[in-house]
């Protein structure tokens, strides 16, 4: 149980849920609530007047709403700016249908729902803080696709297709959403909303740069905003307090390998309990405290000995300064371009500046 603080719940957001009826629309061609809820999302004039129309019909022949979008040229009384409009949509429903159809890769036709309905570009139009929260919201569904596909893949198909079997998943988690057995719940909030509270426990997942700071922050020069920040979660905690970074991490739908965050190492490292884990031959992550015992395949150690500070030199991106280093990677950011890069301490062509 979870409850979100100056926020709403990931599947109860809107476009979560515009773009979770247009799946179930595609599965299920006799569902007049998802019908309802896309017809007109975003704005493509069929307003409500038409939508009653188009329903009526559907109740008359005993059709679905979207066989009665593809044949709508028998439906009665539509006006000729609403008919084009609605000839429209259903020209785009029945390429998405077809590709439904295939069976394929759900996150692929999620991409496709997105894209080719106007849905994204309606929202980069908009361009707002909002509707750039809310197009992050959808690639971190489709990234949900691309995980439910993976393991699809890995445990072998099941007797209904992938769309099928990733709406009845998505049917779980909204339904355990609304579960209430224990008084006691997580809550999640930003850093933001955190100012004056505070708990017996605190986590602050993320640690990582580009996740926190976020590289937004870095490249327009609010790293010290973004300090003061990290300052404010670290204080939320009356007793436990917990920081973590993956190495590799999913987001938007993109796997990207990471460096721990700035603010982490600038703890006094007599203050900090580390844990550490490393990654097994079969992909699992296996716990461990302080140094873990040798892995199968040792991480690949940093060709030079880099430290936070250090000036460096690269054989393309020229001049920078290193911002952080894990083993086998190291994050420096270029006098040129201003950019701050991730590099493989291995290969990359560093040197240290003389």
């Amino acid at each position: 149980p979870y409850q979100v603080i100056g926020g709403t719940k990931f599947y109860e957001r809107a476009e979560i849920k515009d773009a979770i009826a247009y799946l179930g629309l595609l599965s299920n061609p006799n569902d007049p609530v998802s019908f309802t809820r896309v017809v007109n999302s975003p704005r493509r004039g069929i307003g409500k007047t038409t939508q009653g129309r188009l329903l009526s019909h559907a109740n008359t022949t005993g059709s679905s709403p979207l066989d009665v979008l593809m044949s709508s040229d028998q439906v009665p009384g539509l006006a000729a700016a609403a008919r084009k409009a609605v000839a429209r949509f259903a020209e785009t429903m029945g390429r998405l249908r077809g590709r439904a159809a295939q069976a394929g890769p759900v996150a692929a036709l999620l991409e496709a729902v997105l894209t080719e309905t106007g849905y994204l570009e309606a929202l980069e139009a908009e361009r707002t803080i909002e509707a750039e929260g809310r197009v992050e919201n959808l690639q971190e569904l489709v990234g949900v696709a691309v995980e439910f596909d993976a393991n699809r893949e890995v445990e072998g198909a099941s007797e209904i297709t992938p769309l099928d079997e990733f709406l009845q998943q998505l049917a779980l988690f909204t339904a355990q959403d609304s579960l209430s057995d224990s008084e006691e719940m997580v809550t999640l909030m930003t850093l933001h909303n955190a100012k004056g509270l505070e708990y017996e426990a605190v986590l602050m997942i993320g640690c990582e740069e580009g996740v926190f700071p976020h590289s937004r922050s870095v490249e327009e020069g609010n790293l010290e905003e973004e300090r003061r920040l990290c300052y404010v979660g670290l204080t939320r905690a009356k007793r436990n307090l917990y920081l973590t970074s993956a190495r590799r991490r999913r987001l938007f739908g993109a796997s990207g390998r990471n460096v721990r965050s700035r603010f982490v190492g600038e703890i006094p490292s007599e203050l900090v309990d580390q844990h550490v884990s490393r990654q097994s031959a079969t992909g699992w992550t296996l716990g461990g405290r302080q140094q873990p015992a040798a892995p199968t395949r040792p991480e690949p150690q940093p060709a030079l000995a880099l430290s936070i500070g250090d000036d460096v030199v690269h054989g393309t991106f020229g001049e920078g300064v290193v911002t952080g280093s894990e083993p086998g990677v190291v994050m420096v950011r270029f006098a040129g371009d201003g950019t701050e890069r991730s590099l493989m301490a291995d290969y990359a062509p560093l040197r240290k500046k003389s």
